[in-house]
């Protein structure tokens, strides 16, 4: 049977292969209930397909959290192209807002600390749901968070943009195989957002995670590289030490910049990046901290405010096309 998805526009490639803009040229080749017009398609070599098959599995695990993207299990489909090689497709929801790399670089290199805590926010609600379900990300970065426009007629004004965690093909169960510590620093995702534990004994634990997501924050109020972005353009070996070798009284330090933040803001980060991982918050104890908390009451007044505002702008444009009206009724009755 032929596929009724159309591969169209190139989005990007990892290790797992690549993705593509799919568009359902056939609906009526399968009819399943929510079925999406327009998707991501990710297509990998059947002879290389371990991680997108690793990651489908996850993610129909943790399905049903709107903070993590949306798989369809039942739109799978292989495909054979012209030189005999077969690949596996797995259709993911779109993001047309692109990944959170991208949202910050549109953004001048930084975003607000109120803003960025609404997306910290939702990038917390996912991590809690994929903890509570027994999994590790494992390669949690702004390249694997996709930003979804908010839907016209449902716009929060101040906050445009939907996040949701997503690339969960190094992902692994709690508790699980990992990789182990040998005469070399070995890590489990992409180095920049790794943790001390993973970096030298190899231990991916969701403690991990939430070291990845004080990095992701860092990077979205301070820029390019977050933690480490003084040191982007080391190789990795010694990127690797300075991980290893981390401790808590070195964070200004390290990032002179950081000072710059609010009071809430560098506690929150703190938390995150505390090297004892017993000392590290959880994602759910993050999501009751003053950073998210507080920012979440300022912005709800900023809302309130706007949408006052967007109130009066429309009973003043509206009381003066009544005015209008009735000055032109007037003169056609004279």
């Amino acid at each position: 049977m032929a596929s009724k998805w159309l591969l169209s526009k190139f989005l990007g490639a990892g290790s797992y292969g690549s993705v593509f803009l799919g568009q359902c040229v056939s609906p009526s080749l399968t009819c399943y209930y929510n079925s999406p017009t327009i998707a991501a398609i990710k297509s990998s070599l059947q002879t290389n397909s371990w991680s997108l098959k690793l990651e489908k599995a996850v993610l129909y695990e943790l399905r049903g959290c709107p903070e993590i993207v949306r798989y369809f299990p039942a739109e799978d489909f292989d495909i054979v192209n012209e030189y005999g090689d077969k690949f596996h497709n797995i259709v993911l929801e779109y993001a047309d807002g692109g990944t959170l790399t991208q949202l910050i670089k549109s953004r001048g290199g930084w975003i607000p600390e109120y803003e960025a805590s609404w997306y910290a926010r939702m990038m917390l609600k996912g991590l809690s749901h994929v903890h509570h379900r027994g999994f590790v990300h494992c390669d949690l970065k702004p390249d694997n968070v996709l930003v979804f426009n908010v839907p016209s007629g449902e716009g929060k004004g101040v906050v445009k943009y939907n996040l949701k965690l997503a690339d969960f093909g190094l992902a692994k169960r709690s508790g699980g195989v990992s990789c182990g510590a040998g005469g070399e620093y070995k890590n489990r995702g992409t180095l920049l957002y790794s943790s001390p534990e993973s970096v030298v004994f190899g231990i991916h634990e969701t403690a991990m995670d939430v070291w990845s997501l004080g990095c992701m924050l860092l990077e979205m109020l301070l820029g390019k590289g977050g933690l480490w972005n003084r040191f982007i353009d080391v190789d990795g070996q010694c990127l690797a030490e300075m991980i290893a070798n981390y401790e808590d009284d070195r964070l200004n330090m390290i990032l002179p910049k950081f000072d710059y933040l609010s009071v809430n803001a560098k506690d929150f980060v703190r938390r995150c990046l505390k090297q004892n991982v017993k000392e590290r918050w959880t994602a759910e104890e993050l999501l009751k901290h003053p950073f998210i908390s507080h920012n979440q009451n300022l912005l709800k007044k900023f809302e309130a405010q706007l949408s006052y505002k967007k109130m009066i702008k429309y009973q003043s444009s509206t009381a003066l096309s009544y005015s209008f009206a009735s000055s032109h009724i007037s003169l056609g009755v004279c």
